[in-house]
C-alpha cells in the first residue's frame, strides 16, 4: 500500500514533463503541404533531347524560357518561382513582382504571379531574367536553377519577401524590383519524365573567334596567261630572265632550250676537231 503514492507522483511526474516537452515541439509550425502538382519545364536542345543551353556573350541577356505546367488534375490560383543563378551569372533585377536577394555567390528571385494555370496548361517567363557578367568565363556559368509553387504555399510561408529573406546572405536585405512587373505567356514545351517542380536552363558563353588564315596563292602553271608577274621564268629560249623586260641580269636558262644549245655545240666541236685533224693531216704529207 505504501508505493502505490510513489508510483502515482512518478506517472505524473513522467506525463508532465512529457507534456513539457510535447509544447516546443507543437510550437514549431510545420511549412504548409504543396497542394499543387507543378512541373517546371524548359526548352530542350533538338539534337540531343536535353535542356537546352542559350549561347550569348559576357554582359549580354541569356533568353532562358523558364516555364511551368499543370500537372494535376485542378486548376492553379497564382503561382510562385525562385531563380538562382551562380558565379559569373546574374539576375536582371526589375521587376516589381520580385523580392531579390544575394548570399556569397548566389542570386535568388523570388517572383509571384495571380495567373491562373488550368490543367495541362503551361505559361512560362520569356522576359529578360538572366544575364552574364561583364568579364564571364564560360567555367563560370553554371546552370539557372528555378523551382515553382503554388501562391497559396507560398502565402502559407510568408509570402515572397519572407522566402527571399531565407535566401538572403548575413547582414542583407532582400530588394523589391520597381521597373514593371514580370508577366507570364502561354507556351508549349516538353514535359519532363519526372515532372518535378525543380528545373535546370543552361547558358554558354560565345568566345571569339580566331581569324581564319590568309590562303595562299595557288600554283599556276608556267606559260599561262594568268599567271602572275611573280611566277617562275619561261623555258622559252625567247623568255626574258625577269620581269623587267629583260633588262638586267636576268636567271639563266633551263630545260629543253637548254639541253639543244648543248647538243648543238657538242657537233660544231666535232666538226672542227674533224677538221683540224684532216688539215694535219695534209700538212704532214705535203713536201717542199
Amino acid at each position: 500500500m505504501t508505493l502505490r503514492p510513489y508510483a502515482r507522483l512518478a506517472l505524473g511526474t513522467a506525463i508532465l514533463g512529457a507534456g513539457i516537452v510535447a509544447v516546443p515541439a507543437a510550437a514549431v509550425a510545420a511549412p504548409a503541404p504543396e497542394n499543387a502538382r507543378l512541373a517546371a519545364v524548359t526548352e530542350k536542345d533538338p539534337d540531343t533531347g536535353r535542356n537546352k543551353r542559350y549561347l550569348v556573350g559576357p554582359d549580354e541577356v541569356a533568353p532562358v524560357v523558364l516555364g511551368v505546367t499543370n500537372v494535376g488534375d485542378k486548376p492553379v490560383a497564382g503561382l510562385v518561382v525562385q531563380v538562382r543563378v551562380y558565379n559569373d551569372l546574374d539576375l536582371v533585377k526589375r521587376y516589381d513582382n520580385c523580392w531579390y536577394a544575394v548570399n556569397s555567390n548566389q542570386d535568388a528571385a523570388w517572383c509571384e504571379f495571380a495567373d491562373e494555370l488550368d490543367v495541362e496548361a503551361t505559361l512560362a517567363l520569356t522576359a529578360p531574367m538572366v544575364k552574364t557578367a561583364p568579364g564571364a568565363r564560360a567555367d563560370r556559368l553554371p546552370a539557372v536553377v528555378f523551382r515553382w509553387a503554388s501562391k497559396e504555399w507560398a502565402d502559407a510561408q510568408g509570402g515572397v519577401r519572407a522566402l527571399a529573406e531565407q535566401d538572403a546572405g548575413l547582414d542583407t536585405e532582400p530588394v523589391r524590383g520597381t521597373e514593371g512587373t514580370l508577366p507570364l505567356e502561354t507556351r508549349s514545351l516538353p514535359l519532363t519524365e519526372s515532372r518535378h517542380p525543380l528545373n535546370f536552363a543552361y547558358v554558354g558563353l560565345i568566345t571569339p573567334q580566331s581569324p581564319e588564315p590568309t590562303a595562299s596563292p595557288s600554283a599556276v602553271p608556267t606559260g599561262s596567261p594568268s599567271a602572275p608577274s611573280t611566277a617562275s621564268p619561261s623555258a622559252s629560249p625567247a623568255a626574258p630572265g625577269s620581269g623587267n623586260g629583260g633588262e638586267g641580269g636576268g636567271l639563266p636558262l633551263t630545260g629543253a632550250g637548254t639541253a639543244t644549245l648543248a647538243a648543238v655545240g657538242a657537233g660544231l666541236l666535232l666538226l672542227g676537231g674533224g677538221g683540224y685533224l684532216v688539215a694535219r693531216r695534209r700538212r704532214t704529207r705535203f713536201v717542199a
